[in-house]
């Protein structure tokens, strides 16, 4: 570690610096690539190699993802995604039986640590789970009720375009 810090002074200070940030906003991002990692062109990557990276993750209770999706089927509803209604089972037949992901309404990271209700959960495929993640200028999350507003509204505008009009 002290060899790397060295010989890359800049990449481990840049490195230093995207987590100081990360745990800052609360969210850690990806410590960018090390230049050795990607080719002039970004064509080509060395992958494989097994790399030690170290980052703070936030404390989580495996047993609720078990209770949410119990919580579910006492609700009569079918195991799938809360947001596009992606079913694992329907899919991919008994390997999908019981998959889902449990996802927090809203983000540990803007909550902070406190406790976790079945309610504060939702039940997501893996393509939503992202999306309620992925960050846009302005924006650095969103529900999956939001989320589900705005699948609804591109599924409408996908089945009825609306037909460019002329000036009078």
């Amino acid at each position: 570690m002290i060899d790397a810090l060295i010989s890359r002074e800049a990449e481990m200070l840049q490195a230093a610096q995207a987590i100081e940030e990360g745990i800052g906003s609360g969210e850690l991002h990806s410590i960018p690539p090390q230049t050795e990692e990607v080719d002039e062109t970004g064509a080509t990557a060395i992958e494989g190699r097994l790399l030690v990276r170290r980052a703070l993750a936030r404390e989580r209770d495996p047993k609720l993802r078990k209770l949410k999706i119990e919580q579910m089927r006492r609700r009569g509803r079918p195991l799938g995604c809360e947001v596009c209604d992606f079913n694992f089972a329907h899919a991919y037949g008994e390997l999908g039986e019981g998959y889902i992901e449990v996802h927090h309404v809203t983000p540990l990271h803007v909550s902070g640590p406190r406790e976790t209700k079945l309610d504060d959960l939702a039940c997501l495929c893996a393509n939503c789970h992202r999306m309620c993640h992925r960050s846009r200028p302005g924006t650095t999350w969103r529900t999956p009720a939001s989320l589900r507003d705005l699948v609804r509204k591109s599924t409408q505008s996908a089945l009825h375009p609306v037909a460019p009009t002329s000036a009078s």
